[in-house]
């Protein structure tokens, strides 16, 4: 019951991020979703387990410090404006919303190949992570924005590797904080030419 409340808390986080539309709360949203993160760890992990705690430590740092740091850090030396609206509207991006949310729940519901421990509740609030990250990649026009729609995109891959698989190599996991990498390097590109990105944002 729990974790499938910090399923849901880690969709409706991803929901906000979507819908927000000041840049400031935008990332704090973005820094909340990282440490729920952990519960999503702790499904499938042993909390005795050294490799446990290893991602642990790397969710709390890239994930819920870094990332959103480096994105505030960006936004005040680049002069982004604070606000931001959707490229369609914000009926638009419901519509779209609506739609994903029953794609998720026919797949779920048709795909026999899972797993039998599969958690499917979470599978579901997953899938819909991963879809509103895709969803932000669409109707956002703001360069941060678009950015944070990417770093819900990569919480909703890795979230996806804690529930459909117990056992995968730490190697892989570990490729799942490929977010904070690229938004190192956004962030750069954002800095050294904040003002032809504003122009097309």
């Amino acid at each position: 019951m729990i974790f499938d409340f910090a399923y849901l808390l880690l969709f409706l986080s991803g929901l906000m991020v979507l819908v927000e539309n000041r840049l400031t709360r935008l990332i704090s949203l973005l820094s909340f979703q990282g440490f729920l993160l952990i519960p999503t760890v702790l499904k499938v992990h042993p909390i005795h387990e050294s490799h446990t705690w290893i991602l642990i430590s790397m969710v709390i740092l890239f994930k819920a410090v870094l990332t959103p740091y480096i994105l505030f850090w960006t936004a005040r030396k680049a002069w982004l404006e604070e606000s931001t609206t959707p490229r369609f509207g914000y009926l638009a991006t419901a519509f779209f919303l609506v739609f994903g949310i029953l794609i998720a729940i026919f797949l779920t519901e048709r795909i026999q190949s899972f797993p039998l421990d599969t958690h499917r509740i979470g599978l579901i609030y997953v899938i819909l992570v991963i879809y509103v990250g895709i969803l932000g990649f669409i109707v956002q026009k703001n360069w941060m924005a678009l950015i944070a729609g990417f770093v819900v995109f990569e919480n909703g891959i890795f979230a996806l590797t804690m529930v459909l698989d117990k056992g995968l190599p730490i190697g892989l996991e570990f490729g799942t904080f490929l977010d904070a990498v690229l938004v190192i390097v956004a962030a750069v590109v954002l800095k050294l030419n904040p003002l032809s990105l504003q122009e097309k944002g």
